[in-house]
């Protein structure tokens, strides 16, 4: 009897182990890109995915094509990314300003998913688009309030007005060069700054150039009470935020889209069909995500933590 006792001590200890040698295993690498609401929602993937067992490596700091190319090659197993971005940079399709939020997220699922093996989860309806914006006071003297009505004032000064943007804005298929033909305009190359991310909201806020590039969730718009050229023609296409997890990951890890789709859940109408309250709301969430960051000069991963505390995500 005792040697039986003992050999079923035994067992249960090797079994124990193994199986927890196999938890231990449970990792998965994390990218996120190098402004602040990434930093944020790299930092909320990981805490989800750790408060349900997993180990995460995250790489952080990296830049859209960085990040894409380490998701396609396997070195990033998840990473989020917004909907137009995906589209035009990474898909190389051309914009129609016909396609909705709804629409251009199905059609990017779809591609991604049969193409390159990434399987889109549930967005988050938040629309973080590029966009220019001035001081209040420089808009009343120029009566500025459409990028129509800043166009016409480029046109005017002969682009010679100090702009500052970032320097992958420069360079993508969505970005100012592409902007300038859409909307008739020209800026001087003496006139034009550009910068790592984030530097031109500090040149605005600083007051060193007169627009600044910004992103539609930048915390300092409302601070600062900021006007933000309205896309009046509709070149921007739909820049909402979902997490993305290579197919060959989510197999072995099925449990990865409950997890993060419950932190989808968690802002405003995410699971549900985008509307335009629900883009408005959660603009204003992850303003003051970014704000917590940018304004109060938390850590990402602290901003993140208490945010997922906050909703009962995390213990």
């Amino acid at each position: 009897m005792k040697k039986f006792t003992i050999f079923v001590l035994v067992a249960v200890l090797v079994v124990g182990t193994v199986f927890g040698v196999a938890a231990q295993k449970k990792k998965v690498v994390v990218g996120n890109k190098n402004f602040t609401e990434q930093y944020i929602i790299g930092q909320l993937m990981k805490q989800m995915l750790e408060e349900h067992g997993f180990t995460v490596n995250l790489k952080s700091d990296l830049s859209s094509m960085v990040m894409r190319k380490g998701l396609e090659t396997g070195d990033i197993d998840i990473c989020a990314e917004y909907t137009g971005t995906a589209w035009m940079s990474h898909l190389g399709y051309p914009y129609s300003p016909s396609i909705g939020h709804q629409a251009l997220y199905a059609a990017v699922k779809a591609i991604d998913g049969t193409d390159n093996k990434l399987v889109w989860l549930d967005p988050i309806w938040n629309h973080n688009t590029y966009a220019l914006a001035v001081w209040p006071e420089y808009a009343e003297e120029h009566d500025l309030e459409t990028m129509s009505d800043l166009a016409a004032l480029y046109r005017e000064e002969d682009g010679k007005i100090n702009t500052f943007i970032d320097f992958e804005y420069s360079q993508r298929p969505d970005g100012l060069p592409a902007l300038e033909e859409y909307y008739d305009f020209k800026i001087a190359k003496n006139s034009l700054k550009t910068g790592a991310p984030g530097a031109s909201v500090t040149a605005l806020d600083n007051k060193q150039t007169t627009v600044g590039m910004v992103f539609a969730t930048d915390s300092k718009i409302a601070e600062n009470d900021w006007v933000v050229l309205q896309d009046n023609k509709m070149f921007y296409p739909p820049y909402d935020l979902t997490p993305i997890v290579n197919q060959g990951v989510l197999k072995q890890y099925p449990e990865i889209e409950d997890i993060l789709n419950e932190l989808v859940a968690s802002f405003p109408g995410g699971g549900e069909d985008w509307t335009p309250q629900f883009m408005v709301e959660s603009q204003k969430e992850w303003s003051a995500l970014n704000g917590m960051v940018d304004i109060d000069r938390m850590d990402a991963d602290e901003a993140a933590e208490d945010y997922l505390k906050e909703h009962g995500l995390i213990n």
